[in-house]
């Protein structure tokens, strides 16, 4: 065995005492080593054993629903059973044989923790009462006080409306985007009883990766975005619900659409490679950005309700979307909007807590808007989104 030389280690720590007192004599602002490098993500999600069939087929569930309910502007009622049966996927009221077959549904994902935000049985009474006022209103023009059709200045279009101005359709199907996809993503598949240490990330089912990863990818499924979507061509891409709105956000500027990808691509990577530092970042990028998507949606569509004044159909088809959207914010816990603001800006919009959109004004838009503007640092586009 070799042994060292105690005094030339001392000689060699004293030389480079002495040249490295004198080099910072020199220059005392010695440049620290680069930092390394980050992991190189993909582009786009292409993992290994991505699974999230059951989010498509409550995405799909939604649609057919939605197309339904809007054969009443064609003078046919739907009936309140067929669309209960599409609620819960019950006594195969789809035209979709695979969907019939699913065994999932968008019933039991639903928000049902209390009354502070529309819940499941919320939305079954929106259906029924829907289905009444179509069968009795389907051939009734509308005014206020009395549902009915609404026609497009243009002829280019009609809605079906309640007695006050709130389009069924829009409501319906904007709820469920926020009580179901916003809040399963947001509340419960990006939180720790889904991808937590807990969870097991070491058992690999082919086709659909360790637990964690497949709950991660639950997440991603629910935003409405394949697999193949990136950054550079999301623009010409088959987006669905959510992964269409995030695109508003884009049109000045602002990367709502990049951000969420960026983070859903993070997290996925932080997973299947056991960074749970990484893992945990992404999940709060997902909430946060998530929820930019649904603030740019808001203030577009209260743009859209602004500069259609005096054209009814478009009003309420416009304001019916930027209300689920501000409504919707709830579902996230770690919203920045506080509960106060956010209850100030539904009362404009809302008579006894339910929406209301025939005493609102331009000015109580306006408020709405300045003050999402404000609170999410929006005010430089505000008119542009």
């Amino acid at each position: 065995m070799k042994y060292l030389n105690i005094s030339s280690i001392l000689t060699v720590l004293i030389v480079s005492g002495t040249l490295l007192i004198t080099s910072c004599g020199e220059d005392e602002g010695v440049t620290p080593p680069p930092t390394p490098p980050g992991p190189t993500l993909p582009e786009a999600y292409s993992f290994d054993n991505v699974s999230f069939g059951g989010q498509t087929d409550r995405l799909n569930m939604l649609a057919e629903m939605i197309s339904t309910i809007d054969e009443v502007t064609s003078g046919t009622a739907p009936d309140a059973n067929t669309l209960l049966n599409m609620y819960a996927n019950e006594n195969s009221p789809f035209s979709d044989a695979d969907l019939n077959a699913s065994t999932k549904q968008l019933k039991s994902k639903t928000y049902n923790l209390g009354f502070g935000v529309i819940n499941d049985v919320e939305i079954e009474a929106y259906i029924n009462a829907f289905a009444q006022d179509a069968t009795m209103y389907k051939d009734s023009t509308w005014a206020p006080g009395q549902p009915g059709i609404v026609t497009k200045a243009d002829g280019s279009g009609s809605y079906f409306l309640n007695a006050d101005g709130v389009e069924y359709s829009e409501i319906i199907e904007k709820t469920l985007m926020h009580a179901v996809f916003y809040y399963q993503a947001c509340e419960v598949y990006t939180r720790e009883g889904k991808i937590g240490d807990a969870v097991d990330n070491t058992i690999v089912t082919p086709g659909k990766g360790t637990d964690m990863e497949h709950h991660w990818d639950e997440a991603f499924g629910y935003w409405g975005v394949d697999t193949n979507v990136t950054a550079s061509n999301f623009e010409s891409a088959d987006l669905k619900y959510f992964g269409k709105y995030a695109k508003k956000g884009e049109a000045v500027g602002i990367p709502t659409f990049q951000n969420l990808l960026g983070s859903f691509i993070k997290g996925r990577y932080g997973i299947s490679n056991m960074d749970y530092t990484m893992r945990d970042e992404a999940a709060t990028e997902v909430r946060q950005y998530w929820e930019m998507v649904a603030v740019t949606t808001g203030i577009h569509y209260l743009n859209g309700a602004i500069s259609n004044v005096g054209d009814d159909a478009k009003f309420y088809h416009e304001l019916s979307e930027a209300y689920t959207f501000i409504q919707g914010l709830a579902y996230n816990q770690d919203r920045v909007i506080s509960n106060s603001d956010w209850a100030a800006m539904l009362g404009l919009l809302e008579d006894n807590g339910e929406a209301s959109f025939t005493g609102v004004t331009v000015a109580n838009l306006n408020t709405i808007k300045d003050d999402l503007a404000s609170i999410y640092g929006l005010e430089a586009v505000k008119d542009q989104l």
